[in-house]
């Protein structure tokens, strides 16, 4: 007998899955991306994090960084040798750190730009700068630019620079080179550098002396004992030739100066990332819960025909990780992109080289999982839950009846307030037709928009730091003079300007005191008179300077890193200008936005400075205030002062205006918030598809509703402003629960960062921009997302909706 071929088809129930797939486009699109939205998120932050936190480690490591940098009164080459034959010192190389005047435009501006000199580049091997462009070893009376120069100047290979010179000579450099350091501390407000060789210097009127030493440690030189060991002994030696230690730093050679503020931030992102994670959780959840209450007159036919509760369970199991996968396939590559993208973007910033394009097998793990097992997670027990009902409960299931109740209230609603329409009042019934749908639904768009507004309230209480530190750069122009000068003298000439409202000397002084470990923590003390109305910082602790104080200080909130315990009302021993240790009060303590300084920032009275340091009548510092505050005068009057200065032979050091200060830090927080902004639209984006689900869930739940107000007469627009409206008023209603829950996210959001960046707690400041904006994003978004629903309501026919199971 002949036998027939076998033929391999396919089981109905997988074709059922696969139908449900590809027949119901659009809805598998929603729960593609609400899938994808959380697992893009959680992808980019962690490629991000790992190719930033490897290619940071292997930068830094690669320019052989120092592990030991201190800083000292100048010292020559011996003394170099004397600390090359200490044990446990690998390599040592003494260098130039100073500041110079700088101008592009035959000297009609000038900026400030702090330049390195190196005696021998071509054996230079801490800190070995990489090329960018041109040569990374400079000639004689040439000049090397740091790459991160072109943020603030424009700048190119060949051309000449006007450098100035104390006395007021210009000499001319010529930019032979662009070069990558790892030793400079990076970020949107890093300063201009440039590198010179010593003979250069000496060429621009500087002593030929150091004043850095740059070391690296024998052994493990990513042990912070054995670096802190070597330091130790380095600092002893110090002392015994009577060098003052102004700071030191000590730094593991895999460890970026600048990594725990960049991967604190992008933890708080990651945190951001796993947040929207939870609202694609809860909205796979809804879908998932609303597809099966849509199909469970399927589920009892495939009942009545034999199918078992197993049978249904691994039917729609296999759908949640099909469509798991399908989000994975999208999500991976667009999370590799991002994340590359953001790790170039901090490269650039922090002057990291990050090596090429890749996927990050971690990142990828972690997507597949999450992809996978959140989704089922979320489904679940809406599975379980739908194959356990009987045949009778599936086939008899009207999921337009269960409204919990919400009909009668609405009614009575209606009888009592006549002033609503019947088709409104029918909108906001069927916003609670299904009250756990529009929990989670809720849930979705209630933090979406905490996070949102959430991040307005970060960058007002970014901003009002910024502006509590503009007590700190009251004056329109601050000028370092190279000696103390009497004060009437300088104040007379400059008050003869026109244009100038006032004058201040200060006097500036290095203070220091016991660390406790055998080392110093150094002061920069400025001295302003009792009675200045040019300085009011943000005192966190304690007061400012009072008329009458003596030995009283402030000093800036970066001391704890150095004295965690301190607080207002101590006292410390400390030196002025290496003289003798008397005690001092800290009055108080106010916040600085810089968190590595080498140098605690620290103000005390003039009376008593002058005093010690024999400068009554004298300042260091010049203090001028404008009639006119706005930058381009404060730049003009700079040019003015500078001209002046030479013309009388008056010596200074720099010339600085105070809004390029303000306005380096406004930018450094706007690039921090745009980061933030980004996620927060994402969260948005969530929200919204989660709200386009419900609507298209609802609509399927109405579509007896809908016929029977389309026999009736309805119209289309009328159809169609029924969904619009229940869709806005759910976004109305999370708009309310939003501005709750964005209390606590706002605390904890601003927590972070303030910490990442500054060490410290920032206070508070709600935004309104953040609650309006919010409130005008969610209105169009609830819009929009029941645009498409309310299109497919009206254009049903009363022949789709008889035909429809």
């Amino acid at each position: 007998m002949e036998q027939t071929p076998k033929t391999y088809t396919a089981r109905p129930r997988w074709l059922k899955v696969l139908l449900d797939i590809w027949e119901n486009r659009s809805r598998t699109a929603l729960v593609v991306a609400s899938i994808a939205v959380g697992v893009f998120a959680v992808g980019m932050i962690i490629s991000t994090y790992v190719i930033l936190a490897t290619d940071m480690e292997e930068s830094y490591g690669g320019s052989n960084p120092a592990n030991i940098q201190i800083r000292t009164r100048p010292f020559d080459e011996d003394f170099v040798k004397i600390i090359a034959k200490l044990p446990g010192v690998r390599q040592v190389e003494g260098r130039n750190r100073t500041s110079l005047r700088l101008s592009q435009d035959e000297g009609k501006t000038w900026r400030s730009l702090r330049v390195i000199a190196i005696d021998d580049f071509e054996n230079s091997e801490i800190f070995i700068r990489e090329s960018v462009e041109g040569k990374t070893v400079p000639a004689d009376r040439e000049i090397l630019l740091e790459s991160r120069i072109l943020e603030e100047f424009d700048v190119e290979v060949g051309e000449t620079l006007q450098i100035q010179l104390s006395s007021g000579t210009v000499r001319e450099l010529e930019v032979t080179g662009l070069v990558r350091d790892q030793s400079i501390e990076g970020g949107p407000n890093a300063q201009a550098v440039a590198y010179i060789t010593m003979d250069t210097l000496t060429w621009l009127g500087q002593e030929p002396s150091f004043n850095r030493l740059m070391i690296t440690v024998e052994g493990d030189n990513i042990d912070l004992a054995n670096i802190e060991a070597v330091s130790q002994i380095v600092e002893d030696r110090l002392e015994e030739s009577n060098m003052p230690l102004i700071s030191v730093i000590n730094s593991p050679s895999n460890e970026h100066p600048s990594s725990v503020t960049v991967l604190a931030i992008l933890s708080v992102l990651g945190a951001m990332g796993g947040l929207m994670l939870v609202l694609g959780g809860s909205l796979i959840a809804n879908t998932l819960t609303a597809l099966l209450n849509q199909q469970m007159r399927q589920i009892g036919v495939m009942k009545l025909v034999g199918a078992r509760n197993l049978q249904v369970i691994s039917m729609y199991l296999v759908l949640i990780i099909l469509l798991g996968l399908i989000s994975l396939v999208v999500s991976i590559p667009l999370a590799a992109w991002g994340g590359y993208q953001f790790a170039l973007f901090f490269g650039d910033l922090l002057s990291i080289s990050i090596g090429s394009f890749r996927f990050v097998p971690r990142a990828i793990v972690v997507q597949a999982l999450i992809a996978i097992f959140i989704p089922i997670l979320a489904g679940i027990f809406p599975v379980i839950s739908g194959s356990r009902l009987t045949v009778e409960e599936a086939i008899s299931d009207d999921s337009a009846s269960k409204d919990g109740g919400s009909g009668r209230f609405f009614e009575k609603l209606g009888e009592s307030m006549e002033w609503i329409s019947r088709p409104l009042l029918i909108s906001i019934r069927n916003t609670f037709r299904n009250v756990r749908r529009l929990s989670l639904t809720l849930f979705t768009l209630t933090v979406a928009g905490g996070i949102f507004i959430a991040v307005f309230n970060m960058q007002a209480s970014l901003n009002n730091f910024i502006g509590s530190v503009t007590g700190l750069f009251k004056a329109d122009i601050s000028v370092s003079l190279s000696r103390p000068y009497r004060e009437i003298e300088i104040a007379s000439l400059v008050e003869s300007i026109p244009g100038v409202a006032d004058t201040e000397m200060w006097l500036s002084a290095l203070g220091d005191t016991p660390k406790g470990d055998g080392s110093d923590i150094v002061f920069t003390i400025q001295a302003p008179p009792a009675a200045s109305d040019l300085i009011a910082p943000n005192i966190t602790q304690g007061r400012f300077l009072q008329e009458g104080d003596t030995n009283a200080i402030v000093v800036a909130e970066t001391i704890w890193a150095d004295l965690p315990e301190l607080k207002a009302g101590d006292t410390i021993e400390m030196g002025i200008n290496d003289g003798r240790a008397e005690e001092w009060t800290v009055v108080g303590i106010f916040s600085f936005p810089e968190r590595d300084a080498d140098f605690i920032l620290s103000y005390a009275p003039y009376e008593i400075i002058s005093q010690q340091t024999n400068n009554v009548g004298r300042g260091t510092v010049l203090k001028v205030v404008l009639d006119e505050q706005t930058l381009v005068n404060q730049e003009r009057y700079a040019n003015t002062l500078d001209t002046l200065f030479q013309d009388e032979g008056i010596r200074f050091e720099s010339i600085e205006e105070g809004m390029t200060t303000l306005e380096s830090v406004s930018e450094a927080i706007s690039t921090l918030v745009s980061f933030f902004l980004g996620m927060a639209v994402l969260t948005a984006v969530v929200g919204s598809i989660g709200l386009a689900g419900t609507m298209s869930m609802n609509v399927m739940e109405r579509i007896r509703e809908i016929g029977i107000l389309r026999a009736i007469g309805a119209v289309d627009s009328a159809v169609m402003s029924s969904v619009l409206v229940e869709g806005v008023f759910i976004g109305f209603i999370s708009w309310l629960l939003g501005i709750a829950v964005c209390v606590p996210i706002s605390y904890g959001l601003l927590t972070m960062v303030s910490l990442a960046i500054t060490n410290s707690v920032m206070p508070m400041v709600f935004s309104a921009t953040g609650f309006w904006l919010w409130f005008l994003v969610i209105i169009g978004l609830s819009a929009i997302a029941s645009i498409i629903p309310a299109r497919n309501a009206s254009r049903l026919t009363i022949r789709e909706v008889l035909a429809y199971e």
